[in-house]
C-alpha cells in the first residue's frame, strides 16, 4: 500500500492558483466528491485513527503511519485501504475481534449491520466537496495540489505526495516543505482537514472523544 504524506493550508482566493500556474503545476480539472465516514456508536474507529469512509460508492480506510498525528503535526502520513478484506482486517484489529481468515467481500456488510456479536457501524457524517487538483512536476513523480469547497462553507487545500515505504517519508516531508515554502505557506496558514471542522459544527461529542484520545 503506497502511503500518502499531507500538509493541509488554507488557501488564498486566485493568489494559490496563480503561484501554482507559476510553478509549472498542471491542471487535473475538478469533481464533485460525495463522502459519507462511518464509525461504531462509541466512535472506536476514529478514536483509533482509522477513517472509514465510502467516497461515490467505493470503500476506503485511511490508518495512520509513523509519528502521532495530532494537531501539532504539521504533516501527516496515511496508508489508504481500497480492497475489502483488508478493510475487514483492520477493522477488527481495531475492535478486538479475531481476524477472519479469508475474509470475502461481504463481510464488510455484515460489519455494518454487527452481525457476529460486533458493534454496528454507522455513518456519523456526510460531506459533499468541489475538488479543484493539480500536478507538480518534481522529484520521484513530483506532487499533487487540491483545493477543497465542502457543502458547509469550509474551504481547505492541501499538498500531497506519494511514497512506497515508511524510509521514504523525511524525503516526501522536504519536498512537502520546499513546495510550502514556494507557494508562499507560512506555518500560520496551516489549516484543519474539512472533516475535523464538520466535527466541531456538527458532532461536537465525537470531535471531544478525539481530542480527549489524543487524535486530533
Amino acid at each position: 500500500m503506497p502511503i500518502e504524506v499531507e500538509r493541509k493550508f488554507v488557501p488564498r482566493e486566485g493568489e494559490t492558483e496563480r503561484k501554482l500556474a507559476e510553478l509549472g503545476a498542471v491542471p487535473l480539472g475538478s469533481a464533485r466528491l460525495q463522502d459519507q465516514y462511518y464509525d461504531t456508536e462509541d466512535s472506536r474507529l476514529t478514536a483509533s485513527d482509522l477513517w472509514l469512509r465510502r467516497r461515490d460508492g467505493a470503500w476506503e480506510l485511511k490508518s495512520p503511519v509513523g509519528s502521532p498525528h495530532g494537531a501539532g503535526a504539521s504533516t501527516t502520513q496515511y496508508r489508504e485501504s481500497v480492497s475489502e478484506p483488508e478493510i475487514v482486517s483492520l477493522i477488527l484489529q481495531a475492535l478486538g475481534r479475531g481476524a477472519t481468515a479469508d475474509p470475502g467481500p461481504s463481510q464488510l456488510e455484515h460489519l455494518l449491520q454487527g452481525e457476529g456479536g460486533g458493534p454496528c457501524l454507522a455513518p456519523f457524517a456526510s460531506i459533499m466537496t468541489h475538488r479543484d487538483s493539480y500536478h507538480l512536476p518534481g522529484p520521484a513523480g513530483g506532487a499533487r495540489v487540491t483545493i477543497d469547497r465542502t457543502d458547509f462553507g469550509h474551504r481547505v487545500a492541501e499538498i500531497e505526495v506519494m511514497v512506497g515505504t515508511e524510509a521514504e517519508v523525511p524525503r516526501a516531508q522536504a519536498q512537502i516543505q520546499e513546495i510550502a515554502a514556494k507557494l508562499g505557506i507560512e506555518e500560520t496558514d496551516s489549516q484543519i482537514g474539512k472533516l475535523n471542522v464538520y466535527l466541531q459544527k456538527f458532532r461536537p461529542r465525537h470531535f471531544q472523544r478525539l481530542c480527549e484520545a489524543g487524535v486530533l
